[in-house]
């Protein structure tokens, strides 16, 4: 258990604090995407095995969202952690890394040190982009009683870059208070000086090249979330485009496409007064193929289902009543998907065939 009343440890905190209003003031404009990743990454501390749906209820209770399972797995596709197993790691890695914390924090050397080891060790012969955001968010989890100031609300405007350096200020603020990496004094006192000078102006150095990189990796950050604020523009368009509000337009050129199709193959003379309708029709399937937006499943088509796969998708029917029931479905409406991110843009409709 930290004492909180030594005097060292207050400094420390303290430290810290000053670092958190320093770095959050940076993220004061951070976009709801961060925030939400960060409220997720939070849950996951306490339990990092659940499923992207059991996540969902817990932020939708917890915050008051309205996430859906496939929205939890967007998220961990958007932030490269889709795979359960790498996910499990980075978070097994970052409840490690807590684990030595606390004694480092009082001034436990050989604890500062293992903590140190397993802060730069790579997961799975990588850094994960948002281990160290990670790292963060789990100190302030397992160890509660080192926010005094409630400083975990502003921790959820860091994106990586921010959380990054954030942890490494927290490392170089223990460091700083228990002597962990000072050298040794010198028995002269002229030649102490002049060492507590080299000391300085290395640490100074150190200082502008770690703010020197954070600030190119902010700019990388910047530029992906504008790429990601794009993607998110093109997705919610044609999401609007095929919703129930404007005519399902999307699935509407399906079929206009395959009546056109049938008609031609029949040999049917269409009367030329609708040939720029048609020349309209084909431009709009163009636009979307160029977008790279393509349906999931194909209209009208039959299929064969169990619970587990309409979860993602608009059911009509009897409820399942086992996991292994099988119910026979029509697809009414295709459902359609951002190929370059696997973003789906509209579920399927399935309706039960009697």
């Amino acid at each position: 258990m930290l004492d909180l009343k030594n005097e060292k440890i207050q400094e420390i905190l303290s430290g810290i604090h000053d670092a958190v209003l320093n770095k959050a003031t940076k993220g004061r404009n951070s976009k709801q995407e961060i925030i939400i990743e960060n409220q997720l990454f939070l849950i996951m501390c306490d339990n990092y095995t659940l499923e992207p749906r059991e996540y969902a209820n817990i932020m939708n209770n917890k915050y008051d969202y309205e996430l859906t399972g496939n929205a939890i797995i967007q998220i961990f596709r958007n932030r490269k952690l889709a795979n359960p197993h790498e996910r499990q790691d980075i978070f097994a890695n970052a409840e490690n890394i807590a684990s030595y914390f606390e004694n480092a924090l009082s001034g436990n050397a050989e604890d500062f040190n293992f903590y140190e080891k397993l802060r730069k060790e790579l997961v799975n012969d990588k850094k994960h982009e948002s281990q160290d955001r990670i790292n963060l968010l789990m100190l302030y989890n397992k160890h509660p009683q080192i926010d005094n100031h409630n400083d975990i609300e502003k921790l959820l405007l860091l994106g990586n870059t921010l959380g990054k350096y954030l942890f490494y200020d927290i490392s170089d603020a223990i460091a700083h208070v228990y002597g962990f990496v000072q050298e040794k004094p010198q028995k002269r006192e002229k030649k102490l000086s002049y060492d507590k000078a080299l000391i300085r102006i290395a640490q100074l150095e150190s200082t502008l090249e770690r703010t020197n990189f954070m600030l190119e990796e902010l700019q990388e950050e910047f530029e992906q979330q504008l790429q990601d604020s794009k993607i998110k523009e093109l997705t919610d368009f044609f999401a609007r485009l095929n919703s129930e509000k404007y005519g399902c337009i999307l699935d509407e050129l399906l079929v206009v496409r395959k009546g056109v199709d049938e008609l031609r193959k029949s040999n049917y003379q269409l009367p030329i007064e609708i040939n720029g309708l048609l020349i309209m029709t084909k431009k709009l399937i163009q636009f979307v193929r160029d977008s790279h937006i393509e349906p999931i499943m194909k209209i009208n088509s039959i299929k064969q289902v169990i619970a587990s796969d309409v979860e993602f998708c608009s059911y009509e029917g009897t409820p399942f009543e086992t996991d292994d029931e099988v119910k026979t479905v029509r697809v009414v409406s295709s459902g359609w998907i951002y190929k370059d991110k696997e973003i789906q843009i509209a579920r399927p409709k399935l309706k039960e065939e009697n």
